[in-house]
């Protein structure tokens, strides 16, 4: 009977000590948990000689005795258009470890036959289990339908150190030794399990906890779905009395801790949730449990579902945690990429995100709470469960796991790598998939030498164009873009490693980028790059047109979590060409991508600027002056420009005699669009998108724009802002603030006065705060600054530095790093720096605050260089309502009209978005490859 289950992980094991076995971890659609053994998958990889190869197999398979068998193969090499296949060696081993072994010593065979050329391994650095999916086409969060029957795990299980088996511990409820497998296309989710587990320690006078010597006092869990009729657990580490039904006491931490693990594996969860646990909690525990167990304690900490154990492993400042067959997932992480937030401590996030509050227990007063026996107890209780419930809330309420695993189905990369930030393993993950079906061998990662010689090259990697701006505020600009331009372009012009020319030429005329270099094009060969980035696309488009049907709200957010997911994989291939550490890298393929780009721009802004010029409209249609013919009175002219342009957007400014409404713009939009859009190769397209009532255009890269997109037959208006101090987190919040109703007053309402007398009354403000009574306002003047590293490691003092000394004296804790860390800059003489201090404390002690910094280096500067470009001076909007004989000034004032807005546009709270940042929530989209 064939068993149907969703991967959630992947691994092996070796038997015996002779033959690997695949492991596939996941759960069923029946809600059970599963565990698919697959023997018989074989480790390899290649290798590249000159001379006989027959001689040089013989001599493999005489000199290791890792090596099962060598065979003769035909294969492309990684990089360049080949016309022929190079023989190489398929080298087997008995077990994958053994690959690392050999594979830099068999290529010192090359001396003993005094071989010449140069010899190459290829794929010797493929994870075993990522070989497995890659060959087999699977993937993680892709279903399967297993055949086989059940087996006892106990034979596929290796014994720990004691000899004793792991396999006493093995959670899965069903284990089947797989005989074949066949993909299954399923849209939904299996009923996965989620658990989310915070700890709480005993810290010494209210410092820092250290497991050598701080006991771990309470544990909480937070379940979805329910734990024996639980959503919520609190295990203390000592016997108390008169509990609620969900607080469970122990006799000591000992008997709390083997209870933690033995409540984890009987639930048998998929996904591990907290809120900072890989970099606190997993480790604490782990080495809590080390310190315990030198002490003479029994304690058996399993979390994997094969019965291995808690641990951890650091590499620099990043820490991964591995629980076997399960995904861990910290929410802090997902919430810094997802979210643009000034804190993001658990506190500061629950409250933006959920609207709730965590509460909160001091650190000097946990021993106090701990050992008191009514409210404050119970306080501290309550205190330790909320965590648990608002880290398993920021994940499911939020929705934060549906792009990773939409991006693990697409990518067939496992769902914790995904999580993990493997984007360049997703990238390589398909290009290993379509290189091996296309006979093609690929490169192993480069060293540490290779990849300083490609940094070193990578400032001959030119980007994309950037037109001058026609600076000002602008009526009426027609916002162009190119769909996907980098993958398109890559497709239009076969622009792939496989297809430029290093040796072998075509016989036809080949594809010369602006750049330099040589492509042949497709009818000779068929990139795989663009192969890959046309099947993505087209997945896209259908995915799209699905979601217009989806039968309900589940499905259309699976949908559209997919859509997301093949764009974010779509646009990642072009920085992946140019990333000095990836396996393929081609500085030529990279720069063709950018020259073909800045080549594009500057062709629509001729066709547009010259071959166009003017559009007559007529009778609702937009038609180019040889078409409209003779003009009449009802005709209307409209003037084109291009007023800027960036990488793949232009702006396009239409001046006509009188008001233009938004359906005029749009005919005008879409005609430009289909225009230029026949002058270009397949598929690459340029929309119309957008368009500014009002654009504000300062300098390259930094504009403003009341914009409407046009949403369900009527208009959506947003203020959108590029470059700006908008949502800067190293900008204090009045400046977001006071900037944004600026934006409001200049780009909507048209009123420059206003907006001056407005910034005039903030700077009155400030000047006159009371830090006891201001509190709203000492806390929108809070900065914060990111604890990169211990405290003793910064060269240079820094403001949160100081912060975090003073919190250090006056409570013992020490921020952990990654905090980011709030502080507000007090009056008094000396360097600013020495000045920072904890806005709470500012608050509690009254202390002053230094006005002349916020007014001077926070609030002026940006407001002034929006507003310069009506003549508007600093020094005329420092303003202090209490002080006579101020002078008065005058700005020079924009000829514009005032807006109102289309009559079919429904009044809305206009909102601020930085370009690449979503709306005020703080959405984070994809900026680049490597941040996601």
């Amino acid at each position: 009977m064939p068993m149907d289950f969703q991967i959630l992980d992947a691994d092996y094991e070796v038997i015996n000590d002779s033959s690997p076995v695949i492991r596939l971890f996941g759960r069923g659609a029946d809600g059970k948990s599963v565990c698919c053994f697959v023997p018989d998958f074989e480790p390899y990889f290649y290798l590249k000689a000159s001379g006989d190869l027959n001689t040089v197999a013989r001599l493999v398979e005489e000199t290791f005795t890792q090596v099962k068998k060598v065979e003769i193969v035909e294969k492309f090499e990684p990089i360049g258009y080949q016309k022929t296949k190079t023989k190489m060696l398929r080298v087997t081993t008995h077990l994958p470890r053994e690959v690392p072994e050999i594979r830099d010593e068999i290529l010192k065979l090359q001396e003993v036959l005094k071989a010449e050329g140069k010899w190459e391994v290829y794929e010797t650095d493929i994870l075993f289990r990522n070989r497995f999916l890659i060959d087999k086409d699977l993937g993680g969060m892709v279903w399967v339908s297993a055949e086989g029957g059940s087996v006892d795990p106990a034979k596929y299980i290796r014994t720990n150190g004691s000899g004793n088996s792991r396999c006493e511990k093995f959670t899965c409820d069903t284990s089947i030794l797989a005989s074949g497998f066949n993909k299954v296309e399923n849209l939904t989710l299996a009923p996965l399990k989620y658990l989310a587990f915070d700890i709480e320690c005993l810290p010494l006078d209210g410092g820092m906890p250290s497991p050598e010597v701080s006991p771990i006092i309470m544990i909480s869990f937070s379940f979805e779905p329910e734990y024996k009729g639980h959503k919520t657990l609190v295990l203390l580490a000592k016997p108390v009395e008169g509990l609620n039904s969900d607080v469970w006491s122990y006799t000591d931490e000992t008997e709390m801790l083997n209870q933690f693990f033995e409540i984890f594996c009987d639930y048998d969860p998929d996904i591990v949730i907290g809120y900072n646990h890989q970099d606190f909690d997993i480790p604490y525990i782990t080495d809590r449990v080390k310190t315990l167990v030198s002490e003479g304690k029994a304690i058996n900490p399993v979390v994997g579902r094969d019965g291995s154990k808690i641990g951890y492993r650091k590499f620099g400042l990043i820490t991964r945690t591995e629980m076997k067959g399960r995904v861990v997932v910290d929410a802090l992480p997902l919430v810094r990429r997802a979210f643009s937030l000034k804190q993001y401590t658990l506190r500061a996030v629950s409250k933006e995100l959920l609207s709730r509050e965590k509460l909160d227990v001091p650190p000097l007063e946990m021993e106090e709470y701990w050992l008191d026996k009514g409210e404050k107890f119970k306080k501290f209780v309550d205190y330790s469960r909320r965590d648990a419930e608002l880290a398993l809330e920021l994940i499911l309420n939020l929705r934060l796991l549906d792009k990773y695993v939409a991006l693990a189905q697409v990518s067939g990369s496992l769902l914790q790598e995904v999580v993990d930030g493997g984007q360049t393993s997703m990238v390589e993950t398909l290009l290993l998939k379509e290189f091996g079906l296309r006979d093609r061998v690929l490169l192993p990662k480069p060293d540490d030498g290779v990849s300083a010689e490609r940094y070193a090259m990578s400032s001959d990697l030119k980007g994309g164009e950037v037109l001058e701006p026609k600076k000002g505020l602008l009526e009426n600009v027609l916002i162009l873009d190119y769909k996907s331009l980098y993958p398109t372009i890559m497709m239009a012009h076969n622009l792939c490693y496989t297809t430029v020319v290093t040796g072998d030429r075509s016989d036809g005329v080949t594809i010369r980028p602006p750049s330099g270099g040589e492509f042949v094009p497709s009818e000779v060969y068929k990139g795989i790059v663009p192969s890959i980035l046309e099947d993505l696309l087209n997945k896209r488009t259908k995915t799209k047109k699905r979601m217009r049907g989806a039968s309900n709200e589940n499905e259309y957010r699976v949908l559209d979590a997919t859509q997301l997911a093949l764009k974010i994989l779509l646009n990642s291939f072009y920085g992946y060409s140019g990333y000095a550490r990836a396996r393929l890298y081609s500085l030529t393929l990279a720069n063709a991508v950018t020259s073909f780009g800045r080549s594009n721009i500057l062709n629509t802004r001729e066709i547009i600027n010259s071959t166009i010029g003017k559009i007559i409209l007529r009778n609702k249609t937009a038609l180019l002056l040889d078409e409209a013919g003779k003009l009449s009175p009802p005709d209307r002219v409209v003037e084109l420009s291009v007023a800027y342009g960036d990488t793949d957007s232009v702006f396009v400014h239409c001046k006509s005699s009188g008001d233009l409404s938004l359906e005029e713009v749009s005919l005008i939009g879409n005609r430009l669009a289909n225009i230029v859009s026949v002058s270009l190769p397949d598929p690459m397209e340029l929309e119309f998108e957008s368009i500014a009532k009002r654009a504000l255009l300062i300098a390259k890269k930094r504009y403003a724009l009341w914009f409407f997109e046009p949403k369900n037959s009527g208009w959506e208006d947003k203020i959108k802002v590029k470059g700006m101090e908008t949502v800067r987190r190293d900008w204090c919040e009045l400046t977001s603030i006071t900037l944004n109703r600026v934006l409001e007053l200049v780009l909507i309402e048209g009123d420059v006065d206003q907006a001056v007398e407005y910034v005039r009354q903030i700077v009155s403000k400030v000047r006159n705060l009371d830090p006891a009574k201001d509190s709203e306002i000492v806390e929108s003047l809070v900065l914060t600054r990111t604890l990169t590293r211990k405290i003793e490691s910064y060269k240079n003092k820094q403001p949160h530095l100081t912060v975090a000394e003073n919190l250090k004296k006056r409570t013992g804790v020490v921020p952990s790093i990654g905090t980011r860390i709030p502080f507000v800059i007090t009056a008094g003489k000396g360097l600013f720096v020495d000045r920072a201090e904890d806005p709470d404390y500012v608050r509690e002690n009254n202390i002053s605050i230094d006005v002349d910094y916020y007014i001077k280096k926070q609030i002026l500067p940006p407001v002034e260089r929006i507003l310069e470009v009506f003549g508007v001076k600093m020094s005329s909007l420092d303003f202090d309502s209490k002080q006579k004989g101020l002078f008065d000034f005058e700005a020079k004032k924009p000829e514009v009209k005032k807006q109102e807005k289309p009559s079919s546009e429904k009044e809305s709270k206009v909102k601020v978005q930085e370009q690449n940042l979503c709306e005020k929530n703080g959405h984070a989209s994809q900026s680049s490859l490597f941040d996601f």
